[in-house]
């Protein structure tokens, strides 16, 4: 983004030496999500132990749960995984039984992905860490804000 000045003129870029990283926006938005991961996993362990789900891993469960079926293309627009990354997470998930793929009974040619029961009891099981994990985050953000900040957050993510 262009910096301007207070009357919305352009100005110089600035130096490196000028150029102050912890004001970035990409710098405070990694800082954050980095934030949501760290308090994830820890009310995640606290109550499921090492055997809890990842972020991620938690998105395709719930993914798969609420859309049995789903395919691939559609489960990396929806999380936001990118493909390789995603192929890796389901390699685990059905290592574990907690995903299982099959041919899409509509086009062949595409994977269909359904949670098992296993899988079906570890999202269950980790929805009220992630809840706490949720309010977590967002506590340190004034109530009157949070409407705002969510639709911020929207807007950025691209959704």
């Amino acid at each position: 983004m262009d910096q301007k000045n207070q009357a919305g003129q352009p100005t110089a870029a600035p130096t490196i030496d000028q150029f102050a990283m912890t004001v970035q926006a990409g710098h405070l938005i990694r800082r954050c999500q980095q934030r949501a991961v760290d308090l994830f996993v820890e009310e995640v362990t606290r109550d499921l132990g090492e055997d809890g789900p990842t972020p991620r891993q938690f998105a395709v469960l719930l993914s798969a749960h609420q859309e049995p079926g789903i395919n691939q293309t559609d489960l990396v627009r929806q999380s936001g995984i990118d493909r390789s990354t995603l192929t890796e997470i389901l390699r685990r998930l059905i290592a574990r039984n907690l995903i299982r793929r099959e041919k899409s009974p509509t086009d062949r040619r595409t994977n269909a992905l359904y949670i098992t029961e296993q899988g079906d009891e570890l999202l269950r099981r980790a929805l009220p860490a992630v809840i706490r994990a949720q309010h977590r985050i967002m506590a340190p953000i004034p109530t009157e804000r949070l409407e705002d900040v969510m639709a911020t957050l929207e807007i950025l993510a691209g959704d």
